[in-house]
């Protein structure tokens, strides 16, 4: 749920929709007239990128939504792969990201530096579209789950349709906007 709420949050700070009464939100580089203030959405995105790793964490320990997915919903196996296959490109520097300037932080920038390493490497864009990804093929698994044990026969339709989809949108170059 930490994870739904930040995600709230930073998409209304992107749309506008929540303007924070202390600090600033960047929006380009034009638009910022004090580059001394670290601008609110960056600590917001920080600490999802933080979370959301913590989600698809592939450790004995560490819980992976992914794994999780697949213990429970079994026969959904290509949507959940189709979403894990647009995570795992960046995984393992969003890992250095969390552990360097997400959650632990650095005593030095030297050290912290690796963690930048993941924007050079992948868009901002790639990391929210599976960001996205990953949060409506949970909800839709949720949704699906909750048809199933209600004998909702239009809800499971529903859910079906937007499994697909979400599956659809993991396996093309450019995901669009789901439900």
């Amino acid at each position: 749920m930490h994870f739904m709420n930040l995600w709230t949050v930073y998409k209304d700070l992107l749309t506008g929709h929540y303007v924070p009464s202390v600090g600033t939100v960047y929006k380009s580089p034009s638009e910022n007239t004090d580059a001394k203030d670290w601008p609110v959405n960056i600590s917001v995105m920080f600490i999802l990128y933080a979370y959301f790793y913590s989600l698809v964490e592939d450790s004995d320990d560490g819980l992976n939504g992914f794994r999780v997915w697949r213990a429970v919903w079994p026969s959904e196996g290509a949507a959940i792969s189709a979403v894990e296959a647009r995570v795992l490109p960046f995984v393992d520097r969003l890992r250095i990201f969390r552990n360097r300037l997400g959650f632990h932080g650095s005593r030095t920038r030297n050290h912290e530096a690796a963690g930048f390493d993941l924007f050079a490497q992948h868009t901002g864009d790639e990391i929210y579209d599976a960001m996205r990804l990953f949060k409506s093929l949970g909800a839709a698994l949720l949704g699906m789950d909750m048809a199933v044990q209600t004998n909702d026969a239009q809800g499971q339709a529903r859910c079906r349709d937007w499994i697909d989809k979400v599956a659809l949108q993991a396996q093309s170059k450019s995901a669009v906007q789901t439900p």
